[in-house]
């Protein structure tokens, strides 16, 4: 069964913080960061090793993952 993780990718180097929602059906084994445009020049520039991601909440369906992103987000 798919999962739906809200996550927070940090940059190790400078704590910058990236938030998102993804669907993962194996969290153990995923290595999933972010796809967002700046996310992918930060890793670029610091290399991945440089990143953490840490799953903040799991939700079964989409609906509730987005609107606990936006709430998330607005804060």
């Amino acid at each position: 069964m798919s999962t739906y993780i809200i996550y927070i990718t940090i940059n190790l180097i400078d704590n910058k913080k990236y938030y998102g929602v993804h669907k993962s059906s194996n969290l153990e084994k995923d290595v999933y960061l972010g796809s967002g445009y700046l996310l992918k020049l930060a890793i670029k520039k610091y290399g991945r090793e440089n990143f953490k991601r840490e799953n903040l909440f799991n939700y079964y369906n989409l609906k509730d993952a987005f609107n606990k992103d936006r709430e998330i987000i607005s804060q």
